[in-house]
């Protein structure tokens, strides 16, 4: 049987390498963007599929989050899988000189985003006994990136959440995770650092295809825990921390 899966930031990036797997596997992607910049470049590379579908939406906006699961759960009568992918970091600046605003816009698209998404997807995923919430965090969410600092906290807020969330709901039935990709080759990367640090880096289809590995069983990420992906490689596999 087919998968719902939902995945924010979808329409460029990791989210939508994401989503191409998932598509080709016949699950049934709502991809969920802020904004429609990436999209005519986004439906030619998903070539049309029906399975797949983008919805626009601001995911720092709790009520516009709790509407569209709201509205998805009842047209779809499920949640199979949903991976908070959505992710912001403006410019490379130290901590003084970094504004108020620029540290709040960090957190929101970051950590409040994904604690929006998760919060009303829970109910949903006790409701059924399974399910499973994949939270996208970045290797500065493991230590900290200079010049990164609001990224970076907000990142380490992901992974946090995560493991409260997984002890809140041990026993479930249904499992949630922290991916944490070192450096990719995207637009995010490129506009930080320059195109040229962008190619340097590991591509975005490589950490998807970890992450549908994890999703297949073929690497075992314990509920709570953590998969670090570096420099092409799987680096590390951390298990929730006792309470």
């Amino acid at each position: 049987m087919s998968r719902i899966v939902i995945i924010t930031g979808a329409s460029s990036g990791l989210g939508l390498s994401l989503a191409k797997r998932f598509t080709e596997l016949g699950d049934e992607v709502l991809g969920i963007s802020r904004t429609k910049i990436h999209w005519p470049e986004t439906k030619k590379q998903l070539r049309g599929k029906k399975n797949f579908s983008l919805i626009q939406l601001d995911v720092t906006s709790e009520q516009a989050v709790k509407q569209l699961l709201n509205r998805i759960y009842k047209a779809k009568k499920r949640v199979d899988i949903l991976i908070n992918n959505a992710g912001y970091a403006a410019r490379s600046v130290s901590t003084e000189k970094l504004t108020l605003s620029e540290f709040n816009k960090n957190i929101e698209h970051n950590l409040i985003s994904t604690f929006l998404m998760c919060k009303y997807t829970i109910p949903i995923f006790q409701r059924q006994g399974k399910g499973l919430m994949i939270n996208i965090s970045s290797m500065a969410g493991k230590r900290a990136v200079p010049r990164l600092v609001a990224y970076s906290v907000s990142k380490f807020g992901v992974v946090a959440l995560t493991q409260a969330i997984a002890k809140e709901n041990e026993g479930s039935g249904w499992k949630c995770f922290t991916v944490c990709p070192g450096g990719m080759n995207t637009e995010m990367r490129a506009k930080l650092f320059g195109r040229a640090d962008a190619r340097r880096q590991q591509s975005s289809n490589f950490v998807a295809d970890i992450i549908m590995k994890v999703v297949d069983g073929k690497i075992r990420v314990s509920s709570g825990g953590d998969i670090v992906i570096r420099h092409g490689k799987v680096t590390a596999i951390n298990a929730l921390p006792p309470a």
